[in-house]
């Protein structure tokens, strides 16, 4: 079980709620994928002794101070470097499906799942991004991008500065004066969090503190790139990322957007379905919880669904995630072998630890705006599988 679960992790609770708010979300139960957490581990970079560490009691107000954790000033982790990066600069994996032939044939365009009523305007929205070297944040930049209506888009990459350092947001804020701060730059990763427990809440909490401020002082509307996983968190990372949701309350609540996203997949994801894939291709054995189920979300359909929250002027919490019937573990981890062409005695089906629970989501805000998710489980598996093989072949 060592690669399944380093062991039972304390659940860790908060009472505390936000002095000010967001409307009331219908589900605030969460889980983690333990999965994820036997595979990707952090780096623990060194500490300046100079400067003094600051509680995290100090960095949102009216909320308890850690039990015993203090943030210490260490370089912030945005997301995890893996080996696809280099590829990552050559191959632009397919977000979006393929149009099928005879549409294509018919000169017809492809049937776009927006709102009639979205609002149109005729300015550049001004849209600035941070953690775009990591997973979900590069695939939001590449969507606004493409999308179809003119955006101006400041990326804030880990190379532009560390968020956690005093003035880093600032400056990024005050030179690009944008509309909108996407702020998706985080330390993910429930081992990772574990494992680094300072540079988690620097990663999630200082620096969040940080860009909201930046984003009211200079007029722009927050939008905060959350977990499901902080219904009831059951790991260090899903309470660091229920605090940084306070401190966006906190310091920026004017029009503030939370996105809670669940199980987004894809070229360059580091959860525990690419894993399998990954570990059937390499003809590693793939462990799967027997009796737990999930619902993945690929990458295009997610960063579709936040262009259409952006571009819709709401406010408040958007579950970002796939509306289909959740998938048994052992039943994606045999797919993944099928797609791979390896053996499915491959899959090694394990009791979960007790105490797991998976997290309740609700799309219909995002029914509401016209999305529908467009790629499947076993096409955006495909699609993964195939961005490596490309990926290998140069």
């Amino acid at each position: 079980m060592a690669s399944l679960e380093r062991g039972h992790e304390q659940s860790l609770r908060t009472g505390v709620r936000a002095r000010r708010g967001v409307a009331a979300h219908p589900s605030e139960r969460a889980s983690h994928d333990a999965l994820e957490e036997a595979h990707v581990r952090g780096e623990r970079r060194g500490a300046d002794p100079a400067r003094p560490p600051l509680s995290v009691g100090l960095l949102v107000g009216g909320q308890r101070p850690a039990h015993r954790l203090v943030v210490a000033d260490e370089p912030l982790l945005l997301c995890v470097e893996r080996a696809e990066r280099e590829f990552r600069q050559r191959f632009r994996p397919r977000l979006r499906p393929r149009m099928p032939r005879a549409v294509a044939a018919a000169g017809q365009q492809p049937r776009r799942q927006e709102r009639a009523d979205s609002p149109v305007d005729s300015a550049a929205m001004r849209v600035l991004v941070t953690g775009a070297s990591g997973f979900v944040g590069r695939a939001l930049v590449e969507e606004l991008r493409h999308g179809g209506r003119a955006y101006e888009v400041h990326p804030l990459e880990r190379r532009d500065g560390d968020l956690a350092d005093e003035g880093v947001a600032e400056q990024a804020i005050a030179e690009a004066q944008p509309d909108l701060v996407v702020h998706s730059a985080a330390r993910i990763g429930i081992a990772r969090c574990e494992d680094e427990p300072l540079l988690a809440l620097r990663s999630n909490v200082l620096a969040t503190v940080f860009v909201a401020q930046a984003a009211a002082r200079h007029g722009a509307r927050l939008v905060y790139v959350s977990t499901a996983d902080v219904g009831e968190p059951a790991s260090l990372y899903g309470l660091t990322k229920l605090w940084g949701e306070h401190a966006a309350r906190q310091y920026a609540p004017q029009g503030l957007v939370i996105l809670r996203l669940a199980n987004p997949y894809g070229p360059g994801s580091m959860g525990a379905l690419p894993t399998m894939l990954r570990q059937a291709a390499t003809g590693e054995p793939v462990p799967a919880f027997r009796g737990e189920k999930r619902s993945w979300l690929w990458i295009g359909d997610a960063t579709r669904a936040i262009r259409l929250v952006l571009e819709s002027g709401e406010d408040g919490i958007f579950d970002i995630a796939s509306d289909q019937p959740a998938v048994a573990l052992t039943e994606a981890a045999r797919l993944a072998c099928e797609l791979a062409s390896a053996s499915p005695e491959l899959v090694e089906e394990h009791d979960p630890p007790p105490g797991r629970v998976v997290p309740r989501v609700d799309v219909d805000r995002l029914h509401a705006l016209g999305w529908r998710p467009e790629i499947g489980l076993e096409e955006g598996l495909r699609l993964t599988l195939e961005s490596w093989q490309a990926a290998a072949a140069i």
